[in-house]
């Protein structure tokens, strides 16, 4: 299964979840690898730190991206793709082979309106690949008190994609999880909180892709 990070904007997550989630399925017992093509890196950078026997390759280019993700794909159960932010064309091409892709939103309205571009990028892989990937929106570093929120949580149904019901909070645990190169679900009790909160969603995301929750 290739799951693919997307968005039209940066600061939203996304390297935070791609990570994490590599690290939950290889800790689950799958074999998993990340293809990197954020210029940046991050994500490459912190999981070899965080879990050194996941696979990362970087692609720079639309073609490196298909050739990456199909050698992935004979040898691996899940294929992470992390692209840049802007959503250039190896990002676009990663929505193109896709079979879930991850639409993190944070609780700023201008993350909603950034991610209509990401949504109509996930729409037109749709009309090619006949309805692939599924896409979920998945709301991210969220507070429960903030006005915002409330107002992302009710617009985020109306984007194209799923809602994922299970939220991510902003808890410090991530912010310590990416300076110590670790993730919240192997820091133990300090991290408890955080580490709930991706269990359930990542649980949930592979729930919607079973077909189990419909």
């Amino acid at each position: 299964m290739v799951i693919v990070l997307a968005n039209s904007k940066g600061g939203v997550g996304k390297s935070t979840l791609a990570v994490h989630l590599a690290v939950w399925l290889y800790d689950r017992g799958h074999r998993v690898a990340l293809v990197d093509a954020d210029v940046q890196s991050s994500s490459s950078v912190w999981l070899q730190e965080a879990e050194p026997s996941v696979t990362v390759r970087s692609s720079r280019t639309p073609e490196e991206v298909v050739g990456v993700v199909r050698e992935l794909q004979r040898t691996h159960d899940f294929v992470i793709g992390d692209g840049q932010a802007t959503l250039d064309d190896q990002s676009r091409t990663l929505l193109l082979l896709a079979d879930l892709a991850i639409l993190p939103v944070t609780p700023s309205i201008l993350d909603v309106r950034s991610v209509q571009q990401a949504t109509a990028t996930l729409r037109y892989a749709q009309e090619l690949n006949g309805g692939r990937p599924r896409g979920c929106l998945v709301l991210n570093r969220m507070r429960r008190r903030d006005v915002i929120s409330r107002e992302v949580r009710v617009a985020g149904s109306s984007l194209g994609a799923d809602l994922c019901a299970s939220q991510v909070r902003d808890l410090q645990a991530f912010r310590e999880a990416a300076q110590q190169g670790n993730v919240v679900t192997r820091m133990g009790p300090r991290a408890a909180e955080a580490a709930a909160d991706v269990e359930r969603c990542f649980e949930e995301l592979l729930l919607k892709m079973e077909g189990t929750d419909e």
